[in-house]
């Protein structure tokens, strides 16, 4: 399976698509919650580990607090709404100076870990599509900087 990451333009907020309910109905609620569990151990020891807490009580309520979002976006029970409320993407990351490096980093750890999950590539791919384009909304520092693939040569 191809784990593409396409380019953010800084200051668009694209559309994206949800999961479909294969991938929940292929990882289950436990399956997501394993999967996040792995995902935030490996992002926080990553180069964005700064982001996420350091102290483990505290990670572990970000894990928590988190996969009650995710499975709700996959379609599963409404936890995260019944919680917290509606999530606001953009208010959420605020905090946060979030590059198209950092951004590519959260991906490429989220990659090595769906890896591990027997799942049909087509749930796989439905939650690819949705994390990496939903990713984008997130980036809200353009360092100007570019990349070798924008430079062209004469």
């Amino acid at each position: 399976m191809d784990y593409k990451i396409t380019k953010t333009v800084f200051g668009e907020k694209p559309e994206y698509k949800l999961p479909k309910p294969i991938f929940l109905e292929e990882m289950k609620e436990e399956g997501l919650i394993k999967l996040f569990d792995k995902f935030y151990d490996l992002v926080s020891d990553s180069d964005i580990g700064n982001f996420f807490p350091q102290d483990e009580e505290e990670l572990e309520k970000v894990k928590a607090h988190n996969v009650k979002f995710f499975i709700e976006a996959c379609g599963g029970e409404k936890h995260y709404s019944k919680t917290v409320g509606h999530f606001d993407m953009i208010k959420a990351h605020e905090p946060f100076s979030i590059t198209e490096k950092a951004r590519t980093e959260w991906l490429g750890c989220m990659e090595e870990i769906l890896k591990e999950f027997d799942i049909s590539d087509e749930a796989k791919i439905s939650f690819w599509e949705y994390l990496e384009t939903f990713s984008k909304h997130t980036v809200n520092v353009n360092t100007g900087l570019k990349l070798p693939e924008d430079i062209v040569k004469v």
